[in-house]
Protein backbone atom coordinates (compact mmCIF):
# COMPACT_ATOMS: atom_id res chain seq x y z
CA UNK A 1 0.00 0.00 0.00
CA UNK A 2 1.43 3.42 -0.97
CA UNK A 3 1.83 6.29 1.47
CA UNK A 4 -0.89 8.22 -0.32
CA UNK A 5 -3.28 5.27 -0.11
CA UNK A 6 -2.56 4.81 3.59
CA UNK A 7 -3.19 8.48 4.25
CA UNK A 8 -6.45 8.56 2.32
CA UNK A 9 -7.55 5.35 4.00
CA UNK A 10 -6.96 7.01 7.34
CA UNK A 11 -8.97 10.02 6.23
CA UNK A 12 -11.78 7.78 4.98
CA UNK A 13 -11.82 6.06 8.36
CA UNK A 14 -11.96 9.40 10.13
CA UNK A 15 -14.79 10.51 7.85
CA UNK A 16 -16.66 7.28 8.54
CA UNK A 17 -16.38 7.96 12.26
CA UNK A 18 -17.81 11.42 11.68
CA UNK A 19 -20.78 9.94 9.81
CA UNK A 20 -21.33 7.42 12.56
CA UNK A 21 -21.12 10.15 15.18
CA UNK A 22 -23.73 12.16 13.29
CA UNK A 23 -26.26 9.30 13.37
CA UNK A 24 -29.87 9.80 14.50
CA UNK A 25 -31.01 9.98 18.12
CA UNK A 26 -33.09 6.87 17.48
CA UNK A 27 -29.99 4.87 16.54
CA UNK A 28 -28.22 6.07 19.68
CA UNK A 29 -31.24 5.18 21.80
CA UNK A 30 -31.45 1.70 20.25
CA UNK A 31 -27.78 1.09 21.00
CA UNK A 32 -28.34 2.23 24.58
CA UNK A 33 -31.35 -0.08 24.98
CA UNK A 34 -29.42 -3.02 23.54
CA UNK A 35 -26.56 -2.38 25.93
CA UNK A 36 -28.93 -2.18 28.89
CA UNK A 37 -30.65 -5.45 27.92
CA UNK A 38 -27.35 -7.27 27.59
CA UNK A 39 -26.17 -5.95 30.92
CA UNK A 40 -29.43 -6.90 32.64
CA UNK A 41 -29.36 -10.44 31.25
CA UNK A 42 -25.81 -10.95 32.40
CA UNK A 43 -26.64 -9.66 35.87
CA UNK A 44 -29.80 -11.70 36.65
CA UNK A 45 -28.02 -14.03 39.07
CA UNK A 46 -26.45 -11.10 40.90
CA UNK A 47 -29.82 -9.62 41.87
CA UNK A 48 -32.08 -6.87 40.65
CA UNK A 49 -30.32 -4.07 42.53
CA UNK A 50 -26.97 -4.85 40.95
CA UNK A 51 -28.61 -5.14 37.54
CA UNK A 52 -30.26 -1.76 38.01
CA UNK A 53 -26.92 -0.29 38.98
CA UNK A 54 -25.39 -1.79 35.86
CA UNK A 55 -28.24 -0.34 33.79
CA UNK A 56 -27.55 3.12 35.19
CA UNK A 57 -23.82 2.81 34.49
CA UNK A 58 -24.45 1.58 30.97
CA UNK A 59 -26.88 4.42 30.33
CA UNK A 60 -24.38 6.95 31.62
CA UNK A 61 -21.62 5.45 29.49
CA UNK A 62 -23.83 5.53 26.41
CA UNK A 63 -24.72 9.17 27.08
CA UNK A 64 -21.05 9.98 27.53
CA UNK A 65 -20.22 8.23 24.27
CA UNK A 66 -22.93 10.21 22.48
CA UNK A 67 -21.58 13.47 23.87
CA UNK A 68 -17.99 12.60 22.90
CA UNK A 69 -19.12 11.55 19.44
CA UNK A 70 -20.93 14.85 19.10
CA UNK A 71 -17.76 16.68 20.07
CA UNK A 72 -15.75 14.71 17.51
CA UNK A 73 -18.31 15.41 14.83
CA UNK A 74 -18.16 19.12 15.55
CA UNK A 75 -14.35 19.06 15.57
CA UNK A 76 -14.04 17.63 12.07
CA UNK A 77 -16.66 19.61 10.21
CA UNK A 78 -13.86 21.59 8.55
CA UNK A 79 -10.12 22.07 8.32
CA UNK A 80 -8.87 25.65 8.65
CA UNK A 81 -5.86 26.84 6.63
CA UNK A 82 -4.18 30.23 7.03
CA UNK A 83 -2.31 31.52 3.99
CA UNK A 84 -1.19 34.80 2.46
CA UNK A 85 -2.68 36.26 -0.70
CA UNK A 86 -0.33 34.46 -3.09
CA UNK A 87 -1.35 31.04 -1.84
CA UNK A 88 -5.08 31.42 -1.39
CA UNK A 89 -6.02 30.72 -5.01
CA UNK A 90 -3.86 27.57 -5.37
CA UNK A 91 -5.31 26.24 -2.11
CA UNK A 92 -8.87 27.02 -3.15
CA UNK A 93 -8.30 25.01 -6.33
CA UNK A 94 -7.71 21.81 -4.34
CA UNK A 95 -10.51 22.33 -1.83
CA UNK A 96 -13.18 20.47 -3.86
CA UNK A 97 -10.98 17.38 -4.22
CA UNK A 98 -10.23 17.37 -0.50
CA UNK A 99 -13.92 17.66 0.38
CA UNK A 100 -14.86 14.94 -2.11
CA UNK A 101 -12.28 12.57 -0.65
CA UNK A 102 -13.00 13.28 3.01
CA UNK A 103 -16.46 14.81 3.27
CA UNK A 104 -14.88 17.67 5.18
CA UNK A 105 -14.89 21.33 4.20
CA UNK A 106 -11.55 23.07 3.60
CA UNK A 107 -11.68 26.62 4.92
CA UNK A 108 -8.96 28.93 3.63
CA UNK A 109 -8.49 32.20 5.44
CA UNK A 110 -6.36 35.04 4.06
CA UNK A 111 -3.82 36.34 6.58
CA UNK A 112 -0.99 38.70 5.55
CA UNK A 113 2.28 36.79 5.55
CA UNK A 114 3.94 39.20 7.94
CA UNK A 115 1.12 38.67 10.46
CA UNK A 116 0.85 34.88 10.40
CA UNK A 117 3.54 34.02 12.94
CA UNK A 118 2.32 36.47 15.58
CA UNK A 119 -1.31 35.52 15.11
CA UNK A 120 -0.51 31.79 15.33
CA UNK A 121 1.37 32.45 18.57
CA UNK A 122 -1.68 34.16 20.04
CA UNK A 123 -4.58 32.26 18.50
CA UNK A 124 -3.22 28.70 18.71
CA UNK A 125 -3.12 28.38 22.51
CA UNK A 126 -6.54 30.08 22.70
CA UNK A 127 -8.05 27.39 20.46
CA UNK A 128 -8.84 29.88 17.71
CA UNK A 129 -5.98 29.26 15.31
CA UNK A 130 -5.66 27.26 12.10
CA UNK A 131 -5.01 23.57 11.66
CA UNK A 132 -2.37 24.32 9.01
CA UNK A 133 -0.62 27.57 8.10
CA UNK A 134 1.92 28.82 5.59
CA UNK A 135 5.18 30.26 6.86
CA UNK A 136 8.92 30.69 6.56
CA UNK A 137 11.40 27.99 7.56
CA UNK A 138 13.28 30.30 9.93
CA UNK A 139 10.19 30.38 12.17
CA UNK A 140 10.64 26.66 12.83
CA UNK A 141 12.90 26.71 15.87
CA UNK A 142 10.97 29.34 17.77
CA UNK A 143 7.57 27.80 17.06
CA UNK A 144 8.73 24.27 17.85
CA UNK A 145 10.54 25.28 21.03
CA UNK A 146 7.38 27.04 22.22
CA UNK A 147 5.19 24.01 21.47
CA UNK A 148 3.19 25.74 18.73
CA UNK A 149 3.81 23.29 15.86
CA UNK A 150 3.88 19.51 15.55
CA UNK A 151 6.34 17.21 13.82
CA UNK A 152 5.31 16.19 10.29
CA UNK A 153 6.17 12.69 9.13
CA UNK A 154 6.82 12.86 5.38
CA UNK A 155 6.19 9.12 5.11
CA UNK A 156 9.25 8.27 3.06
CA UNK A 157 8.71 11.03 0.50
CA UNK A 158 11.78 13.02 1.52
CA UNK A 159 13.48 12.44 -1.84
CA UNK A 160 10.72 14.43 -3.54
CA UNK A 161 11.96 17.62 -1.88
CA UNK A 162 15.07 19.71 -2.61
CA UNK A 163 17.44 18.77 0.26
CA UNK A 164 18.17 22.32 1.43
CA UNK A 165 14.44 22.96 1.87
CA UNK A 166 14.12 20.03 4.27
CA UNK A 167 17.27 21.09 6.09
CA UNK A 168 15.63 24.44 6.71
CA UNK A 169 12.55 22.80 8.23
CA UNK A 170 14.58 20.49 10.50
CA UNK A 171 14.79 21.38 14.17
CA UNK A 172 16.62 19.09 16.60
CA UNK A 173 16.43 16.23 14.13
CA UNK A 174 12.68 16.47 13.44
CA UNK A 175 10.85 17.74 10.36
CA UNK A 176 8.24 20.43 11.02
CA UNK A 177 6.96 21.51 7.60
CA UNK A 178 6.07 20.49 4.08
CA UNK A 179 8.22 22.91 2.07
CA UNK A 180 7.05 24.21 -1.28
CA UNK A 181 9.36 27.12 -2.16
CA UNK A 182 12.95 28.27 -1.83
CA UNK A 183 14.72 31.54 -2.39
CA UNK A 184 18.24 32.89 -2.35
CA UNK A 185 20.05 35.91 -3.67
CA UNK A 186 21.88 35.90 -7.00
CA UNK A 187 23.64 38.35 -9.31
CA UNK A 188 21.68 40.76 -11.50
CA UNK A 189 23.85 41.85 -14.41
CA UNK A 190 23.61 44.86 -16.72
CA UNK A 191 24.30 43.08 -19.99
CA UNK A 192 25.36 46.28 -21.76
CA UNK A 193 28.19 46.69 -19.24
CA UNK A 194 28.86 43.00 -18.60
CA UNK A 195 27.67 40.80 -21.49
CA UNK A 196 28.88 37.50 -20.02
CA UNK A 197 28.11 35.92 -16.68
CA UNK A 198 31.27 35.84 -14.52
CA UNK A 199 32.21 32.39 -13.27
CA UNK A 200 34.67 33.69 -10.68
CA UNK A 201 35.04 36.90 -8.74
CA UNK A 202 38.16 37.69 -10.76
CA UNK A 203 36.04 37.49 -13.91
CA UNK A 204 33.59 39.95 -12.36
CA UNK A 205 36.30 42.46 -11.53
CA UNK A 206 37.79 42.16 -15.01
CA UNK A 207 34.42 42.86 -16.62
CA UNK A 208 33.95 45.99 -14.53
CA UNK A 209 37.42 47.21 -15.48
CA UNK A 210 36.71 46.59 -19.15
CA UNK A 211 33.42 48.48 -19.02
CA UNK A 212 34.81 51.32 -16.87
CA UNK A 213 31.60 50.98 -14.83
CA UNK A 214 30.89 53.80 -12.38
CA UNK A 215 29.82 51.17 -9.85
CA UNK A 216 30.86 47.54 -10.13
CA UNK A 217 28.87 45.68 -7.44
CA UNK A 218 26.05 47.24 -5.46
CA UNK A 219 24.21 45.43 -2.69
CA UNK A 220 22.58 46.17 0.66
CA UNK A 221 24.52 46.27 3.92
CA UNK A 222 26.49 49.48 3.49
CA UNK A 223 25.83 53.18 3.78
CA UNK A 224 23.42 53.82 6.63
CA UNK A 225 21.71 50.43 6.96
CA UNK A 226 22.83 47.02 8.18
CA UNK A 227 22.10 43.85 6.21
CA UNK A 228 23.82 40.66 7.33
CA UNK A 229 21.66 38.58 4.99
CA UNK A 230 22.98 39.99 1.71
CA UNK A 231 26.59 39.89 2.96
CA UNK A 232 26.48 36.23 3.96
CA UNK A 233 28.14 34.86 0.78
CA UNK A 234 31.33 36.52 2.00
CA UNK A 235 30.96 34.94 5.46
CA UNK A 236 30.71 31.50 3.85
CA UNK A 237 33.12 32.06 0.94
CA UNK A 238 36.01 30.10 2.49
CA UNK A 239 33.98 27.83 4.77
CA UNK A 240 32.91 30.34 7.42
CA UNK A 241 29.67 29.96 9.35
CA UNK A 242 27.49 31.44 12.07
CA UNK A 243 26.51 28.28 13.96
CA UNK A 244 27.84 24.78 13.34
CA UNK A 245 25.43 22.67 11.31
CA UNK A 246 24.77 18.94 11.11
CA UNK A 247 22.33 17.43 8.59
CA UNK A 248 20.76 15.14 11.17
CA UNK A 249 20.40 17.54 14.10
CA UNK A 250 20.43 21.03 12.58
CA UNK A 251 22.20 24.07 13.98
CA UNK A 252 24.23 24.06 17.20
CA UNK A 253 24.22 27.44 18.94
CA UNK A 254 26.96 26.33 21.31
CA UNK A 255 29.42 26.46 18.39
CA UNK A 256 29.73 30.02 17.10
CA UNK A 257 31.92 30.38 14.02
CA UNK A 258 31.87 34.11 13.32
CA UNK A 259 35.48 34.55 14.44
CA UNK A 260 36.76 31.34 12.85
CA UNK A 261 39.73 31.65 10.52
CA UNK A 262 37.49 30.79 7.56
CA UNK A 263 34.92 33.48 8.39
CA UNK A 264 37.58 36.12 8.96
CA UNK A 265 39.17 35.18 5.63
CA UNK A 266 35.85 35.73 3.85
CA UNK A 267 35.21 39.10 5.46
CA UNK A 268 38.82 40.13 4.83
CA UNK A 269 38.15 39.44 1.15
CA UNK A 270 35.06 41.66 1.36
CA UNK A 271 37.12 44.36 3.07
CA UNK A 272 39.62 44.23 0.21
CA UNK A 273 36.87 44.53 -2.41
CA UNK A 274 35.45 47.56 -0.65
CA UNK A 275 38.90 49.13 -0.47
CA UNK A 276 39.49 48.48 -4.17
CA UNK A 277 36.18 50.12 -5.11
CA UNK A 278 34.67 46.88 -6.42
CA UNK A 279 31.90 46.70 -3.79
CA UNK A 280 30.17 50.00 -3.14
CA UNK A 281 28.95 51.09 0.29
CA UNK A 282 25.23 51.14 -0.52
CA UNK A 283 22.06 50.52 1.44
CA UNK A 284 19.14 48.59 -0.08
CA UNK A 285 17.42 51.45 -1.87
CA UNK A 286 20.60 53.05 -3.18
CA UNK A 287 21.81 49.75 -4.60
CA UNK A 288 18.49 49.16 -6.32
CA UNK A 289 18.21 52.65 -7.75
CA UNK A 290 21.76 52.63 -9.12
CA UNK A 291 21.14 49.37 -10.96
CA UNK A 292 17.75 50.38 -12.33
CA UNK A 293 19.28 53.63 -13.59
CA UNK A 294 21.99 51.74 -15.45
CA UNK A 295 24.74 53.07 -13.17
CA UNK A 296 25.96 49.72 -11.81
CA UNK A 297 27.24 46.64 -13.57
CA UNK A 298 26.05 44.16 -10.93
CA UNK A 299 23.44 44.06 -8.19
CA UNK A 300 23.27 41.31 -5.59
CA UNK A 301 19.74 40.69 -4.32
CA UNK A 302 16.88 38.19 -4.49
CA UNK A 303 14.05 36.96 -6.72
CA UNK A 304 11.53 39.25 -5.02
CA UNK A 305 12.98 42.07 -7.14
CA UNK A 306 12.72 40.22 -10.45
CA UNK A 307 9.18 41.17 -11.40
CA UNK A 308 9.65 44.80 -10.47
CA UNK A 309 12.95 45.03 -12.31
CA UNK A 310 11.34 43.68 -15.46
CA UNK A 311 8.67 46.35 -15.23
CA UNK A 312 10.59 49.35 -13.90
CA UNK A 313 13.70 49.67 -16.06
CA UNK A 314 14.76 49.77 -19.66
CA UNK A 315 18.19 48.47 -18.68
CA UNK A 316 18.98 45.18 -20.38
CA UNK A 317 19.77 42.67 -17.67
CA UNK A 318 20.15 39.02 -16.89
CA UNK A 319 20.65 36.95 -13.77
CA UNK A 320 23.50 34.58 -12.93
CA UNK A 321 24.93 32.85 -9.88
CA UNK A 322 27.08 34.86 -7.51
CA UNK A 323 30.59 34.11 -8.84
CA UNK A 324 32.84 31.74 -6.99
CA UNK A 325 35.16 33.41 -4.47
CA UNK A 326 36.88 30.50 -2.73
CA UNK A 327 37.26 26.88 -3.77
CA UNK A 328 33.53 26.14 -3.91
CA UNK A 329 30.44 27.77 -5.43
CA UNK A 330 29.16 30.82 -3.57
CA UNK A 331 26.87 29.81 -0.72
CA UNK A 332 24.20 32.38 0.11
CA UNK A 333 21.52 31.96 2.72
CA UNK A 334 18.64 29.86 1.43
CA UNK A 335 15.15 30.58 2.66
CA UNK A 336 12.34 28.08 2.40
CA UNK A 337 8.60 28.43 2.74
CA UNK A 338 6.28 25.65 3.72
CA UNK A 339 3.12 24.57 5.48
CA UNK A 340 3.17 23.91 9.22
CA UNK A 341 0.86 21.75 11.34
CA UNK A 342 -0.44 23.55 14.41
CA UNK A 343 0.12 21.74 17.69
CA UNK A 344 -3.37 22.91 18.66
CA UNK A 345 -5.16 21.34 15.70
CA UNK A 346 -8.04 19.16 16.83
CA UNK A 347 -7.72 17.22 13.58
CA UNK A 348 -4.03 16.33 13.24
CA UNK A 349 -4.69 13.16 11.22
CA UNK A 350 -6.74 15.04 8.66
CA UNK A 351 -4.28 17.93 8.61
CA UNK A 352 -1.36 15.58 8.01
CA UNK A 353 -3.23 13.87 5.19
CA UNK A 354 -4.07 17.24 3.65
CA UNK A 355 -0.37 18.12 3.62
CA UNK A 356 0.89 14.83 2.21
CA UNK A 357 -1.95 13.98 -0.18
CA UNK A 358 -3.06 17.39 -1.43
CA UNK A 359 -0.10 19.76 -0.99
CA UNK A 360 2.80 17.41 -1.79
CA UNK A 361 1.67 16.73 -5.36
CA UNK A 362 2.93 17.84 -8.76
CA UNK A 363 -0.24 19.80 -9.54
CA UNK A 364 -0.33 21.73 -6.27
CA UNK A 365 3.39 22.47 -6.26
CA UNK A 366 3.07 23.75 -9.83
CA UNK A 367 0.13 25.96 -8.87
CA UNK A 368 2.01 27.38 -5.88
CA UNK A 369 4.99 28.13 -8.10
CA UNK A 370 2.84 29.81 -10.75
CA UNK A 371 1.30 32.02 -8.08
CA UNK A 372 4.71 33.08 -6.72
CA UNK A 373 7.53 32.19 -9.14
CA UNK A 374 10.70 31.98 -7.09
CA UNK A 375 12.60 28.77 -6.41
CA UNK A 376 10.86 25.48 -5.73
CA UNK A 377 11.26 22.89 -3.00
CA UNK A 378 9.68 20.18 -5.17
CA UNK A 379 12.14 18.15 -7.22
CA UNK A 380 9.71 17.44 -10.04
CA UNK A 381 9.04 21.14 -10.45
CA UNK A 382 12.70 22.01 -10.98
CA UNK A 383 12.74 20.64 -14.51
CA UNK A 384 9.88 22.96 -15.46
CA UNK A 385 11.76 26.13 -14.53
CA UNK A 386 13.56 26.15 -17.90
CA UNK A 387 10.66 28.22 -19.21
CA UNK A 388 12.05 31.12 -17.16
CA UNK A 389 15.86 30.88 -17.09
CA UNK A 390 16.21 33.80 -14.68
CA UNK A 391 13.99 32.12 -12.10
CA UNK A 392 15.93 28.90 -12.70
CA UNK A 393 19.13 30.74 -11.70
CA UNK A 394 17.60 31.75 -8.37
CA UNK A 395 16.50 28.17 -7.88
CA UNK A 396 20.05 26.95 -8.53
CA UNK A 397 21.43 29.57 -6.14
CA UNK A 398 19.08 28.31 -3.43
CA UNK A 399 20.18 24.73 -4.06
CA UNK A 400 23.82 25.81 -3.60
CA UNK A 401 23.05 27.69 -0.40
CA UNK A 402 22.84 26.89 3.26
CA UNK A 403 19.52 27.26 5.08
CA UNK A 404 19.30 30.43 7.08
CA UNK A 405 19.53 29.24 10.71
CA UNK A 406 16.08 28.46 12.06
CA UNK A 407 16.92 28.24 15.76
CA UNK A 408 15.65 30.85 18.25
CA UNK A 409 19.23 31.97 18.99
CA UNK A 410 19.48 33.44 15.48
CA UNK A 411 17.61 36.43 16.82
CA UNK A 412 20.77 37.32 18.73
CA UNK A 413 22.90 37.28 15.57
CA UNK A 414 21.35 39.75 13.16
CA UNK A 415 22.19 42.82 15.19
CA UNK A 416 25.86 42.16 16.07
CA UNK A 417 26.69 40.65 12.67
CA UNK A 418 24.91 43.33 10.66
CA UNK A 419 26.38 46.17 12.73
CA UNK A 420 29.93 44.92 12.37
CA UNK A 421 29.64 44.10 8.67
CA UNK A 422 28.35 47.63 8.13
CA UNK A 423 31.53 48.98 9.71
CA UNK A 424 33.58 46.84 7.31
CA UNK A 425 31.53 47.99 4.32
CA UNK A 426 32.05 51.62 5.39
CA UNK A 427 35.80 51.07 5.97
CA UNK A 428 35.51 51.91 9.66
CA UNK A 429 36.68 48.58 11.10
CA UNK A 430 38.92 45.73 9.98
CA UNK A 431 37.48 42.31 9.22
CA UNK A 432 39.32 40.70 12.11
CA UNK A 433 38.09 43.26 14.65
CA UNK A 434 34.56 43.16 13.29
CA UNK A 435 34.20 39.41 13.42
CA UNK A 436 35.81 39.14 16.85
CA UNK A 437 33.38 41.72 18.21
CA UNK A 438 30.38 40.07 16.54
CA UNK A 439 31.31 36.60 17.79
CA UNK A 440 31.79 37.80 21.37
CA UNK A 441 28.41 39.52 21.34
CA UNK A 442 26.66 36.43 20.00
CA UNK A 443 28.35 34.10 22.50
CA UNK A 444 27.39 36.40 25.33
CA UNK A 445 23.77 36.44 24.17
CA UNK A 446 23.33 32.71 23.51
CA UNK A 447 25.74 31.30 26.07
CA UNK A 448 27.82 29.58 23.38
Amino acid sequence: MTTRTRNLTAVALASALVIAACGSDDEAATESDDTSEDTTDAADDAGDDEAAGDDEAAGAAAAGDDEAAGDDAEAVESLLIWADERKVEPLESIAPAFTEATGIELQIELVPFEDIREQVTQAGPAGEGPDVFAGAHDWTGELAANGLIDVIDLGGSEDQFVPVSLQGCNFEGQNYAVPYGTEAIALYRNTDLAPDAPATWDDLVASCDAAAAANCVVMPGGGDATDAYHNYPFVSAFGGFIFAYDDSTGFDASQVGLDSAETVQGITFLEEQVGAGVVASTNYDTAKNLFLAGDAAYWITGPWELGGTREQTDVAFDVSLIPQIGDAPAQPFTGAQGFFLSAFSENPLLAQSFLLDFIATDDTMSALYDADPRGTAWVNQQGLLADDPQVAVFDASAANGIPMPNIPQMGSVWGPLGDNLLLVRNEELSADEAMTTAAEAVRSAVGG
